[in-house]
């Protein structure tokens, strides 16, 4: 397995896990990939969602890439405070320039440049939906490093565990708080705002509700209705606009599960008997879905 870090022209970086492409005795196979990008109400990267992802789906046959975005905190050193160069959407320009450096290395790294897919959890997947509904707006584009070629920008699907739409509601509550840094409020509304009272046009421009088009990429979303977190209701709203637009979805919405489980499986558990098998099925239930949309 190949795991090194590949840094990126603002200083973030993208973690990788790839198999070599001998699947048996001089037998080898183009597999398909996915960049993940983990939670962290854009202050940090939450564990969870990063390596233990990376690794069960490359265990299912994936080559991972895991996206380490820039946040709003450093937690190797709280005492720098917020970040000031993690302004939203650098983001999205940061995941967009992963997946160009992934596919001109599809060859070396043994990937199906037909078949990349983006999986985000929380704010993660608001990185990622973002990447959805804007991979071909000029004002993302035009500040790339590289010039994409026609639909390079535009992946095949994208998965999204609980994620962080639209910004009509208290996400992330003051009450979560990171050890010796500012509330995890006040550094999300820093990267995503640049202030703590945001105007109806700020918001706006973090709604992905308003850049659904027709053009938008095919996204499967799982949610919980007890989400504490995120208003799972926002799911079902954005899905539901995806819908009027003819994009391909599909959507799996859990009686229970609140917020942040990730996989739901030994990767990412201390006790077996915490494990909620019933929120587990996403993992292959998503698999069958990427499946589905690369024509496998």
């Amino acid at each position: 397995m190949l795991n090194q870090k590949v840094y990126l022209s603002s200083g973030a970086y993208f973690e990788t896990y790839i198999m070599d492409s001998e699947i048996n005795y001089r037998e080898y196979r183009k597999r398909p990939a996915i960049i993940v990008a983990p939670g962290g109400a854009y202050a940090i990267h939450a564990t969870k969602e990063s390596e233990p992802v990376a690794l069960q789906f490359m265990q299912m046959g994936y080559q991972t890439f895991v996206l380490k975005y820039s946040v709003g905190s450093d937690r190797e050193h709280p005492e720098r405070g917020i970040l000031k160069n993690a302004k939203y959407p650098i983001q999205i320009i940061e995941m967009f320039e992963a997946l160009h450096i992934i596919k001109k290395n599809s060859e070396e790294w043994n990937i199906d440049a037909n078949q990349i897919y983006l999986m985000g959890f929380s704010a993660g997947g608001h990185v990622c939906a973002s990447c959805g509904v804007r991979w071909d707006d000029p004002i993302i584009t035009n500040e790339l490093s590289f010039v994409p070629k026609k639909e390079e920008l535009k992946v095949n699907g994208i998965v999204l565990g609980y994620p962080f739409l639209t910004p009509n509601s208290e996400e992330f509550s003051s009450t979560h708080q990171l050890e010796g840094v500012e509330k995890v409020q006040d550094i999300m509304k820093y990267v995503l705002y640049q202030t703590n009272v945001p105007s109806e046009e700020q918001l706006s421009k973090v709604d992905l509700y308003n850049y659904i088009s027709e053009n938008s990429v095919p996204m499967f979303i799982w949610h919980s209705i007890d989400d504490p977190v995120v208003d799972s209701r926002n799911s079902t709203r954005f899905i539901s606009k995806l819908l009027e637009y003819n994009v391909p979805v599909e959507y799996h919405l859990f009686g229970h599960g609140e917020h942040g489980k990730a996989l739901e499986n030994q990767l990412t558990h201390m006790d077996d008997a915490d494990i909620d098998l019933h929120l587990n099925m996403w993992v292959n239930m998503a698999d069958y879905w990427m499946k589905r949309m690369g024509g496998k």
